[in-house]
């Protein structure tokens, strides 16, 4: 028969094995994690509605369209806007990447190092 490990839950099988582990530390670590991850995933999703609605609205736009002239300036609006806001979201979600590298080394702290 197998012998089955019976683990207290709060990392005992490992402090034995000399790996220092605290179920609360790693609770708080995770939970801040993925508070991050989470921040990062609104800002997506906020950026992806806004820039749906926009794509949705064009066909409108266009179809209103009294001239070619109206229309090429139509087009050039809507790609100028389009450019600007991608740029600046890549910027912004470059910004919370890199808080989230600089917590990395926190996050992986372990109790006593």
């Amino acid at each position: 028969m197998t012998e089955k490990t019976v683990s207290s839950g709060n990392g005992g099988d490992l402090q034995a094995l000399g790996v220092p582990f605290n179920v609360e530390a790693m609770a708080g670590m995770n939970q801040k994690f993925y508070k991050m991850m989470m921040s990062c995933n609104d800002e997506l999703m906020t950026f992806g509605r806004t820039r749906l609605k926009e794509d949705l609205d064009m066909p409108q736009k266009l179809a209103e369209c009294k001239s070619p002239q109206e229309m090429v300036s139509i087009c050039l609006g809507f790609y100028q806007t389009a450019f600007k806001q991608y740029a600046d979201e890549a910027t912004h979600i470059a910004k919370i990447c890199t808080e989230m590298t600089a917590e990395a080394p926190e996050l992986s702290k372990l109790p006593g190092d």
